[in-house]
């Protein structure tokens, strides 16, 4: 991780105060932990009390700045009271990273209308609500950027739905937002990610990251510090001219996944046919 932060590091990092949802653990935690080696000063904001308030401690025993934050993104009241927080502490923000968000992996016929919904409230609401509430905010000190964490379901479909349908419309939320926000200096951008190593998707069903490794290019899952440095760099000035962009990182997958399991495959079947 000093890499990463080496790697993304620019001048007035030390100032910068950074959001990020869901960042007690997993991918959140790695984004968390590249902005505080930059010297920002992080909220970590989470439903996650425990996780969080352990990960700020690790964090400070270091020396570096962070702070625990309790929130459920699907409350507003919550944003509400985070905003006002940030308004008392520093006054400003310079990024939002809306990274919660869940997974519902129910086909169409067995998701119940309450997981539909806690899926919309999640990933969709949530970076609304997030966006909306810390905009001005984020507008006292421009450039600033917000990050949205989608998924290469938002470009293709996947086997859930509601998951599915929340990643499409994030991507569309993030479009509107870069336009409506442009002129006050606040950049929106997306990450459409494939399969990462992280809690999230060891609760995965039995097959399902072997299934992924062969249809990724690649062959792997990405590591959750592999994502944090393309977050790193969209709230850098590195990207000052990237906003609505859709960034995918996915090891290939919706570049040539389907054609990349088919010749795993017919590999497979020419050897098991010589056997």
């Amino acid at each position: 991780m000093a890499e990463l932060a080496g790697m993304m590091a620019d001048a007035g990092a030390h100032r910068r105060s950074v959001c990020v949802t869901g960042g007690a653990r997993g991918l959140g935690a790695a984004i968390v932990r590249g902005f505080a080696c930059q010297g920002a000063h992080v909220h970590v904001c989470d439903i996650l009390r425990l996780e969080g308030e352990n990960l700020v401690g690790a964090l400070q025993a270091e020396g570096l700045r962070a702070s625990f934050h309790l929130l459920d993104v699907a409350q507003e009241s919550d944003w509400q009271a985070l905003a006002s927080v940030l308004e008392r502490g520093p006054g400003r923000l310079d990024v939002l990273v809306n990274n919660a968000g869940l997974i519902i992996r129910k086909s169409l016929a067995a998701t119940t209308r309450a997981e539909w919904d806690r899926a919309m409230a999640v990933n969709v609401t949530g970076a609304f609500l997030g966006m909306k509430h810390c905009r001005a905010l984020l507008a006292r000190s421009p450039p600033s950027a917000v990050v949205n964490i989608s998924s290469t379901a938002g470009l293709i479909a996947h086997a859930d739905p509601s998951y599915t349908t929340s990643k499409w419309a994030l991507r569309g939320l993030t479009k509107s937002a870069a336009l409506e926000f442009a002129a006050e200096g606040i950049r929106v951008n997306s990450i459409h990610l494939a399969t990462i190593a992280t809690p999230l998707t060891d609760a995965a069903p039995d097959g399902h990251l072997e299934a992924n490794r062969h249809a990724i290019p690649i062959g792997r899952e990405a590591s959750a510090e592999e994502i944090a440095a393309i977050v790193l760099f969209l709230a850098s000035e590195a990207a000052s001219f990237m906003t609505g962009s859709e960034v995918t990182a996915d090891g290939g997958l919706t570049t040539g996944g389907v054609a990349h399991m088919r010749s795993h495959y017919q590999k497979m079947f020419a050897e098991s046919g010589k056997a």
